[in-house]
């Protein structure tokens, strides 16, 4: 696995220790899940915003988001933002039923 390094702030890796110490891993565990949940969030963010734009359909959107399409949907409602479907969207639907 690749190594890559990046320089954090006194705080920052105070937090990092107090989730490490708290969840008994390492401070590089947490440093991954962070990474990953953070990924996660930023691409259902990029996807979200070309959804509202219109640039894509939700479909589309979840797929670029990596998640279900019903998580979307989740994570719209949540977020309380609107949500319709295209043809194409139902269409997804359909073969998923």
């Amino acid at each position: 696995m690749p190594v890559t390094s990046v320089r954090l702030s006194d705080n920052l890796l105070k937090e990092l220790d107090s989730l490490a110490e708290d969840q008994g891993v390492d401070r590089s565990t947490v440093l991954k899940r962070a990474l990953k949940a953070g990924v996660r969030e930023i691409r259902i963010d990029e996807a979200i915003k070309k959804y509202q734009d219109g640039l894509v359909s939700a479909w589309r959107a979840a797929w670029e988001a990596r998640v279900s399409l019903w998580e979307f949907v989740d994570v719209l409602e949540k977020r309380g933002i609107g949500f319709s479907t295209s043809d194409e969207d139902l269409e997804e639907m359909l073969e998923e039923l």
